[in-house]
Formats: C-alpha cells, structure tokens, sequence
C-alpha cells in the first residue's frame, strides 16, 4: 500500500501594502489514507496529521480517532492497531463491494474529516503476453530485463496485460509493485523508495489493454503486476504525485475537512519473477 508521508504546513503570511507581515497561527490538520480494493479485505485506513515546520517529524500518527466507515447504512467502527502507529483496523472482515459508495469519517483533533469513494466494478486479466508470447495467468514466469532500455523512450517491447472492462471507472493504469525489495535496485538514476517511485504506476489509460513499461520496474526479483480500473479520487491522487511531486494536490483532493485520499480501485495481478 501506498505510504503517506508527513507533511511540513508551510506558514501563511498577510501582506498589509507589502510592508507589514503576521504570521497566521498553525492548526494541525487531519491527514488521512484508505484505499479499498472491489473484492478485497478492507486492509487498514491511516490517520496522520500535519506539522509545522520546525517541529519534529518524529510522529505524526493520530491516536484515539473515531474512524467509521459507512455503505447502505451499516456503520462499522474502527479500532487503532495494537502497534498504535496511526492505523485503524476493522473488528471483522469487511469485503469491500464494487460498484457500492462507502463513506469514511475521521474525527480526531477537535475536527471532522469526511470522504467517499464509488468502488469500480471487478476486473480480471483476459491475457498476459511478452513478446508475443502468452504467460500465465495463474503461475509465476520469469522474464529477463534487457542489457539496454532507453528511459526515454517506452517503446521496448514489455508485458502486455489486457483485462475486462470497468463501466464505472474513470479511468485505468497500470502498476509494478516490488515484492522483495532487499533484491537488486535496477541501475537507474533518481529512485526512490519504491512505494513512492514515480515510475510505479501508468494512467490516464482509456483502453482495456497496455503493456508495463520497463521504468516501471524498481528492483529485481519477485514482483506484481497489475491492471487497475480507478476510481476519480484514486486517479486524481496519483496525477498530484506525477504533476506537482506532491501527494496532497490542493486541487485533486476529494476530503472534506482535512487532507489525503480515500480512493479505490478494482485490480487484477499477475506475478512475474524480473532477472
């Protein structure tokens, strides 16, 4: 899951004739994180805050929120994890519905912070290709990263997925997600941490078919690949990262009251082993 980091407030000021200047008194804000997946477990919804600047950065996690998550009128109340690190866990298992609204609220700090998400309809993969050449769709293949890819340039031949159509989605991407990141780093410049490579994800992908692109990679070893029909607040989320290498986007947000995203997605996966 995608990790949401502090965040440094950066002070208003009030300009009286460019002459006079006051500072504006810092209030923390909610920050929060929850992404649900159609036919998938509720995983966990993250409670921050933000910080001033000069402040430590050493917890920025909020305890003792009420978080609820709300469909059709049945509420469920979250409780904070045991580990205590600003995760809020449900009592049971929730499995998350497409094509449902659920509607999340935050109250901690003195504030409310309030979101909702429309969970696209289901996907699955109908073919995974390289090459050419079909692979499985239930086994792991293992592919090998070519000796030279230009990182400019996307037209090197990769995996090719093609999957079902979402109607209620606003859009699809595609994702490469690391799942042993103690592996080789691939020898590029300027990676980051790889929940928040920008190199992760492809969007703003209109057809039911893409191929994943080799800077999408950021290790080798066992890694995921997936089609994703997004969400709005999903999409908007990731076009903040991409444009303003920011995750909270003051323009792309979908909280009322606070700040962070609450999007969803319905995804289909397909593990491949990248030598």
């Amino acid at each position: 899951m995608l990790r949401i980091l502090g965040i440094l407030f950066v002070g208003l000021t009030l300009f009286d004739g460019c002459l006079s200047v006051t500072e504006s008194t810092f209030t923390p804000q909610i920050v929060i994180q929850g992404f649900l997946y159609a036919n998938e477990p509720l995983d966990s919804i993250v409670v921050r805050r933000t910080i001033a600047i000069g402040e430590s950065t050493g917890d920025d996690r909020v305890h003792n929120a009420i978080v609820t998550l709300s469909l059709d009128g049945t509420i469920d109340t979250l409780r904070e994890a045991a580990a205590a690190n600003g995760q809020y866990l449900a009592n049971r298992t929730i499995l998350i519905q497409p094509h449902k609204t659920y509607a999340l609220r935050v109250s901690a700090l003195g504030q409310v912070a309030t979101a909702e998400t429309t969970v696209p309809d289901s996907i699955h993969l109908d073919s995974v290709t390289f090459r050419g050449q079909k692979l499985s769709l239930t086994q792991m293949d293992s592919i090998i990263y070519p000796g030279t890819v230009n990182i400019d340039s996307l037209s090197s031949p990769g995996i090719h997925l093609y999957w079902s159509a979402s109607p209620n989605s606003a859009g699809y991407g595609t994702e490469a997600l690391s799942l042993d990141t103690s592996d080789r780093i691939i020898g590029r410049a300027s990676l980051t941490a790889d929940t928040l490579a920008l190199a992760r994800y492809r969007f703003f992908i209109l057809s039911t078919d893409e191929q994943v692109v080799w800077q999408q990679y950021m290790y080798f070893g066992p890694i995921v690949i997936r089609a994703l029909a997004l969400d709005r607040n999903f999409e908007d989320y990731i076009l903040g990262v991409y444009l303003s290498g920011s995750q909270f986007n003051n323009s792309t947000l979908h909280v009322t009251g606070g700040l962070g995203v609450f999007g969803s997605a319905a995804r289909a996966s397909k593990r491949v082993y990248l030598k």
